[in-house]
């Protein structure tokens, strides 16, 4: 399921495993290149979303981010 919200995309739904684990969707996965190993930074908005990105892919969303400050 791909379903595009303004400029969110809906990839589906996972679920939270007992030791605390999520499974991202394999769409997912091999869109943003993430391997066994990766080491991910969790963000967090509004004490309501979470966010994803590969450690080496965070400042270039920090750069992005004080671009659109910037607008």
């Amino acid at each position: 399921m791909q379903e595009k919200l303004c400029d969110i995309k809906l990839y589906g739904t996972t679920n939270i495993w007992p030791k605390w684990q999520i499974v991202i969707p394999k769409e997912i996965r091999d869109k943003l290149n993430i391997n066994p190993g990766d080491s991910m930074t969790i963000l967090l908005k509004n004490d309501k979303y979470i966010g994803l990105v590969k450690n080496q892919d965070v400042n270039e969303l920090i750069e992005f981010i004080n671009s659109m400050k910037n607008k």
